[in-house]
């Protein structure tokens, strides 16, 4: 936020151009923690939205209203004070030829602290299944970041389809300078 987003709605203001809504900044981060800015995006980002939204407490709707009305600043936003971490379950094949249609099992339940986000599924004769390259996002809740990636990864474990992949690593750049 500090490095990026601030100085850049600040620069967009500063040219006559001030900005209400989403703005997605696309960055790869060095070893060093630098960031680099790769892209900008006028939308949520796709999977980094879902643990801002499992964090998000009020209700969404109000939230855009403000945006489309560039009321923003007068918006009552109250988030989780947990911190998030998702988890892409991807299909085989992905990114390059995503296989569909393997049936997907070990769906856990909602639950306060933990939420699938579905993307690549369907329902096939009441089955899940897989139907494109990132099939679901788990996203977990924690009193810290090491609790909340441990939350994640308990509730994917039991989770199943034919050629399943996912990083096992998500997280592990930031628990190790926390």
């Amino acid at each position: 936020m500090r490095e990026v987003i601030q100085p850049t709605l600040q620069g967009m203001a500063k040219d006559g151009l001030p900005y209400s809504g989403f703005l997605y900044a696309g960055l790869m981060i060095d070893r060093d923690g630098n960031p680099k800015t790769l892209e900008y995006n006028c939308r949520l980002g796709d999977p980094e939205t879902q643990p801002i939204l499992l964090r998000l407490k009020s209700d969404l709707l109000p939230v855009l209203e403000h945006a489309l009305d560039g009321t923003l600043d007068r918006a009552r936003i109250e988030w989780d004070r947990r911190s998030a971490i998702g988890v892409v379950l991807a299909a085989h094949g992905y990114p390059d030829a995503p296989r569909k249609g393997d049936a997907i099992t070990g769906l856990p339940k909602a639950a306060e602290d933990c939420r699938v986000f579905h993307a690549g599924t369907r329902l096939d004769a009441g089955r899940v299944v897989t139907s494109g390259g990132r099939v679901l996002c788990v996203t977990g809740l924690g009193d810290s970041l090491r609790m909340a990636r441990s939350r994640t990864y308990e509730a994917l474990a039991p989770i199943r389809f034919d050629g399943l992949q996912y990083r096992k690593d998500i997280g592990h750049r930031a628990l190790k300078r926390s």
